[in-house]
């Protein structure tokens, strides 16, 4: 008799079918540069505010053209 689980895959299935996932070691050592990491740090924050600017800068001059649109059109 085969039971079959919710998922439809049989309880009897051998585990010599199942696949095998890749072990990773830890233990492995790499030379991090620190003074790389801050400079990446200080990057990511310019570019950043760079994309806060340049978003606001759009907020302002959509709202200051449906204002002059506002104005025109009365």
């Amino acid at each position: 008799m085969l039971k079959i689980f919710d998922n439809n895959r049989p309880i009897n299935k051998s585990k010599s079918q199942k696949k095998n996932i890749p072990v990773q070691y830890i233990d492995q050592k790499r030379i991090v540069d620190i003074n790389k990491l801050l400079n990446r740090v200080k990057m990511d924050k310019k570019i950043e505010i760079k994309r806060k600017i340049i978003f606001y800068s759009f907020i302002v001059l959509g709202l200051s053209l449906l204002g002059t649109l506002v104005v025109f059109l009365k």
